[in-house]
């Protein structure tokens, strides 16, 4: 497929998004999918309205089609109105992918793509919400990871220190709440009401440590940095082989076959390792990238579905990821391989275009579990140097670089 076609394919799945919008008090907003497979009209980034915005403000980005703004603000305006509230509970969450790190990302990500002021200050709000917040844990998907995200991503956007100490205080949780064994560091996580241990990119030590080292970048903390290559010692003492290459179970001692995903698995593991090796110029941790995504690639289409979460979207960020980081355009050849694999997974029903999400049945717009992240990584692929990764901190340059 060509650029233009990836560029129509994100497009389709947008009308497709678009016209299942459901007008409401405030905005629009859409009936979504929860992870467990209930209906629910969720504010949340993972399963909910904030994270179709991320396709819409991307896609007025690169075309400047009014639509796609209008919808994009529409849904946040939804987001905004039904989670002000949070803003005055310190008991709110507070993460990326449920919480107000994530709908403040959304307002943020808004503002880049439209210049309007008022989605700025809304950011900056929920920024000064999550300063004073606490965390059930230190992960990418429910604690201070994530938010060290959100709030880097903002300094990087407005050189707000405010933002960056905030991020410092996340950080400082993070490295109050790890643990170490003789294999390295790592953090806990309660699973089936026992605690586990993950090396994948949001429930474990991968996400934990590329939050770290994003955080090292702009402080020059060494504390942290030191931290970072703890937590990857441990990554990879816990590592596997199998038929397609390296792997990891969901937790060391899990009875299940290791997945090949973004969330627990390889995939994930890989682009945490490839952004990491950027940010401290790490040939190890590149290489090690590179043989997660060899593993990615050699598993394919693994779970039959083109979903961010567990499928064909989420995997290929890799791919995409490395090819900029290494400079080796095979790799975005591999993820447009993925990307053409995944243009089967659209259906028409009754003259109604439909897009499948995470599994077959799953016709949810949101942007982890259904359409709206399938819609943004044919964006990704139309036009990889302009369009990044909504829910990371934006690449480094060398100037960013503590000395």
């Amino acid at each position: 497929m060509t650029d233009d076609g990836f560029l129509a394919a994100a497009q389709s799945v947008a009308d497709s998004i678009a016209a299942q919008a459901r007008p409401a008090v405030g905005g629009a907003r859409w009936e979504t999918r929860s992870y467990t497979g209930k209906s629910q009209y969720s504010t949340a980034v993972f399963g909910g309205t904030a994270g179709v915005v991320f396709l819409f403000a991307d896609l007025f980005r690169v075309t400047g089609d009014p639509k796609a703004r209008e919808v994009a603000e529409a849904a946040a305006m939804w987001v905004e109105g039904q989670s002000k509230s949070d803003l005055r509970d310190r008991g709110a969450d507070a993460g990326l992918y449920f919480g107000m790190s994530g709908h403040g990302q959304m307002c943020l990500h808004l503002y880049e793509a439209t210049g309007r002021e008022r989605w700025l200050r809304d950011a900056q709000a929920r920024a000064r919400a999550v300063s004073r917040a606490s965390w059930p844990d230190a992960h990418v998907l429910s604690g201070s990871a994530g938010s060290v995200i959100f709030l880097l991503r903002l300094h990087q956007a407005t050189k707000d220190q405010g933002a960056l100490d905030a991020a410092v205080r996340a950080g400082s949780h993070i490295a109050e709440t790890v643990e170490r064994d003789s294999e390295g560091a790592r953090w806990d996580w309660l699973r089936e009401d026992q605690v586990r241990f993950s090396a994948g990119f949001v429930h474990g030590a991968s996400g934990i440590a590329y939050a770290l080292a994003e955080l090292w970048r702009l402080t020059g903390n060494d504390v942290l940095k030191d931290l970072v290559f703890q937590a990857w010692q441990w990554i990879e003492a816990v590592a596997l082989e199998d038929d397609r290459g390296i792997c990891w179970n969901r937790w060391p001692g899990d009875p299940h076959r290791p997945r090949v995903q973004w969330c627990y698995g390889a995939p994930g593991i890989g682009l945490a390792a490839a952004r990491t090796a950027e940010i401290l110029d790490s040939d190890d941790l590149c290489r090690f990238a590179e043989r997660c995504a060899n593993a990615t690639l050699a598993a394919g289409d693994v779970r039959n579905n083109p979903s961010q979460c567990h499928g064909l979207a989420g995997n290929a960020e890799l791919f995409i990821e490395l090819a900029r980081v290494t400079g080796d355009d095979s790799w975005l050849a591999h993820a447009r391989a993925f990307g053409d694999q995944a243009l089967s997974y659209r259906e028409e029903h009754d003259g109604e275009l439909r897009w499948m999400g995470d599994e077959p049945g799953n016709y949810s717009p949101d942007f982890m579990l259904g359409s709206a992240g399938l819609g943004h990584f044919f964006l990704r692929l139309a036009r990889p140097a302009e369009v990044q990764m909504p829910l990371m901190v934006r690449p480094n340059s060398t100037e960013e670089r503590p000395s």
